[in-house]
């Protein structure tokens, strides 16, 4: 009698030991996948203001680099083109990062498509990096033409180097900065999905 009555008081303390397990698990998950929630989100305002910015830079580049400096229409339809490209790439990279339903259903389709958005994003680098040379090649260029004295296209031409080199420092920590919150979504759906598998078995 007495053996059943301690099978049974542990049987309930399994029982109990097993719910707790469970509403910690829901809560880990929650948790988890706000974190997750969090840096899309901070992913996809980066990439909206980049989109902006690349808009906003076609019609002030006509300002700034015809209207003000003399350059050519075909500098400033050469920078627009650039921006276009950037802004349609940022589009496509982006595009499964607006779905609001990305993290709510299927983890395992979810970690392929920020895969995917994430190894976009890193390849940017290999066409803005080729792009933003050659424009600064172009600026050059459109400098000492402008320009009367060799020495005005010159500190010109240094000026938009320098210029160029801050822009590229401050893309590639925000590039680096998003490549790591990518990193951090893949890692946390893969901790998620391997807590599954364990609990399955």
């Amino acid at each position: 009698m007495n053996n059943d009555f301690e099978l049974e008081n542990m049987r309930q303390q399994m029982a109990m030991l097993k719910k707790k397990l469970e509403q910690q698990e829901i809560v880990n998950d929650r948790i988890i996948r706000k974190s997750m929630k969090r840096n899309v989100v901070n992913i996809n305002r980066r990439y909206y203001a980049v989109s902006v910015l690349c808009l906003l830079m076609i019609p002030y580049g006509y300002w700034a680099f015809v209207r003000l400096n003399g350059m050519s229409v075909g500098f400033w339809a050469a920078t627009s083109i650039l921006m276009i490209i950037a802004f349609v790439y940022t589009l496509i990279t982006g595009k499964h990062l607006r779905s609001k339903d990305l993290l709510n259903d299927d983890l395992l389709v979810a970690r392929q498509k920020i895969a995917r958005a994430m190894k976009l994003d890193h390849q940017w680098l290999k066409i803005g990096i080729p792009l933003g040379i050659l424009w600064i090649g172009y600026f050059c260029y459109e400098s000492f033409r402008i320009k009367e004295l060799v020495n005005d296209g010159l500190t010109m031409c240094y000026l938009g180097i320098i210029c160029g080199a801050v822009g590229a420092a401050v893309g590639l920590k925000i590039h680096f900065k998003t490549q790591r919150q990518y990193q951090d979504i893949i890692d946390q759906i893969e901790d998620l999905t391997a807590e599954t598998s364990l609990n399955l078995c």
